[in-house]
């Protein structure tokens, strides 16, 4: 708490770092504030008072749903001390049940219970446990807003239950593959909260094995391949509409089986030659098998040269913006699926319908499924292809591929 405290020739003064993400908001670094006292006792009891308060404006700022949490949180690690002996409380319980005093009723045990040591804020670990979480930046972010959301729910770690867990899944209303993925983070955070002794490591998780089907609600449709001939409806569609990087998009789908985002993200030094054919590296894929090489289909030799050629910024389709994750694939998607809409197909048929129809091409023409696997970039099941093989040569690859085409 001393580092709070400045002595200043004419009394103690309190300070605070604000957080870096609100410097531009408060336009300053610091906050600082006379606390009228040249006692060093006096001086200690005010700023406990002082920085408490800036601290719940930092996260009112940040329009935080758990600001009075977080608050309650800060004052229990503060150090405590009497700067009257003959007080009946401390100087720090003293301005908790300041604090209390002025809020609602069905706030104030919480904040009572969670500064005085009796209960912990349910996020109270979030920081941790995203820390040594190792995952892509967007999971992180999805987990974050419904550990955030299920925070509004527990309040505190203390009051998490499995009865109450199992009301709540069943309140919620969204599809059971999104229950399945939100629930799925939140038992990944009560699983580190068991590792750190922050909740009994002996007892059943609260959110593992719950029941996530939903009666009365229609099934959503199987995702299906397109035909070969609504493929080309696809390409002439978006030719005939001017959005040829489009219909460029589509046509290297259909004759590479890739995902959306591997496509946007190929740039010039993508294109490469490899035993004497050229090739696609695709890399930072979703998955190890992923990051591959992908011949070049014979139709699309002249399309992947003037795509290099033309280039504005090194990319082969150019000039789409990156998502804060990175992802340049976003709008183009999303004028894909406008444009399938259009031409009447449903949502059982998306962009990465396109790469079913690859892989169901190459199943139809003969092409083995390890050929088949190693070109659209999916995991062997099998050991010996799986773990021990280093994958199809170019040359297979290049010979499965001429077998199917869009003409």
């Amino acid at each position: 708490m001393k580092s709070h405290l400045q002595k200043r020739r004419n009394g103690y003064y309190a300070r605070l770092a604000i957080p870096v993400d609100l410097r531009p908001q408060l336009g300053k670094t610091e906050m600082i504030a006379s606390l009228k006292t040249s006692d060093l006792k006096v001086a200690q009891a005010k700023v406990l008072k002082v920085t408490g308060e800036w601290k719940l404006g930092f996260e009112a700022l940040r329009g935080s749903p758990t600001a009075l949490e977080s608050l309650a949180a800060e004052i229990r690690l503060e150090d405590d001390h009497k700067t009257d002996p003959d007080a009946p409380m401390s100087d720090k319980d003293a301005y908790i049940e300041h604090l209390a005093e002025e809020l609602p009723q069905d706030k104030e045990k919480l904040f009572r219970d969670i500064a005085m040591g009796r209960a912990t804020p349910f996020l109270m670990y979030l920081d941790r446990f995203m820390e040594q979480w190792d995952v892509e930046p967007k999971t992180r972010d999805m987990a974050k807003t419904v550990l955030n959301r299920v925070a509004k729910v527990f309040k505190s770690i203390e009051s998490v239950s499995r009865p109450l867990v199992v009301k709540m899944v069943t309140a919620d209303t969204t599809s059971p593959s999104n229950k399945s993925k939100n629930y799925g983070f939140v038992r990944q955070y009560w699983n580190f909260l068991q590792d750190i002794g922050a909740v009994n490591g002996e007892s059943k998780n609260p959110f593992a094995d719950l029941k996530l089907g939903t009666k009365g609600k229609s099934k959503s449709k199987k995702r299906t391949s397109f035909l070969v001939s609504e493929i080309n409806e696809l390409i002439d569609a978006a030719d005939s509409k001017q959005d040829f990087m489009l219909a460029d998009l589509i046509r290297l789908a259909a004759h590479t089986g890739a995902r959306i985002e591997e496509l946007c993200g190929l740039n010039v030094s993508s294109v490469q030659t490899i035993d004497g054919i050229a090739c696609l590296s695709i890399e930072d894929a979703k998955t190890e098998a992923g990051n591959r090489l992908v011949p070049i289909h014979p139709d699309l030799t002249k399309l992947v040269k003037r795509l290099t050629q033309d280039t504005s910024d090194g990319f082969l389709l150019p000039g789409l913006k990156p998502t804060k994750y990175g992802d340049r694939s976003n709008a183009i998607g999303k004028r894909f699926g406008h444009l399938k809409t259009a031409l009447g197909h449903g949502p059982e048929k998306v962009f990465h319908s396109i790469r079913k129809t690859v892989t169901t091409l190459l199943e139809n023409a003969g092409v083995p499924e390890g050929v088949a696997a190693d070109i659209v970039g999916h995991e062997k099941a099998t050991l010996t292809y799986g773990l021990y093989s280093s994958g199809s040569s170019t040359q297979i690859k290049l010979d499965a591929l001429k077998k199917i085409s869009l003409y």
